[in-house]
């Protein structure tokens, strides 16, 4: 029991960062899109707000005890990534029917790069964290992260 409660225990963690990352993210990426009249600066922050619900989930799911949980984070994070597939065509159609040209945002570039590299490391880290655990909704919402 002490090794499922330390792997629990950096499961909240991971998820903890991933929100604290995000909680900023969002504004500094509406700051980004306002700036340039980037479609794709704002789906990174539409992005970055999903996530954030997601990892909502997980934290809830990791603190509770209710059987029907894991079931039910797991709908959620299904809906989370429906949410974002819908998005990113939606983006897309926009972008190639409108013929849409943002401008540069060196703000939105900086912090996608440095998003990618923190997110890739959580993702890792959701992955073999929620493998030990056996926990299917920490492993899906790190699809989501990834």
């Amino acid at each position: 029991m002490v090794v499922r409660d330390r792997l629990t225990r950096r499961g909240l963690r991971l998820e903890y960062t991933t929100l604290a990352w995000n909680i900023v993210g969002v504004p500094v990426l509406a700051v980004a899109a306002i700036r340039s009249g980037s479609a794709a600066a704002a789906g990174f922050g539409f992005d970055s707000a999903i996530e954030i619900g997601a990892s909502l989930v997980v934290v809830w799911e990791l603190t509770g005890i209710h059987e029907n949980r894991e079931r039910i984070g797991l709908q959620l994070i299904r809906c989370a990534f429906l949410a974002l597939a819908v998005y990113v065509t939606a983006q897309a159609a926009y972008s190639l029917i409108g013929d849409h040209r943002p401008g540069h945002s060196t703000l939105g570039i900086v912090w996608t790069a440095a998003t990618c590299v923190v997110m890739l490391g959580l993702a890792r880290g959701k992955a073999v964290t929620g493998r030990a655990l056996g926990n299917e909704v920490l492993q899906a919402e790190g699809q989501v992260t990834w």
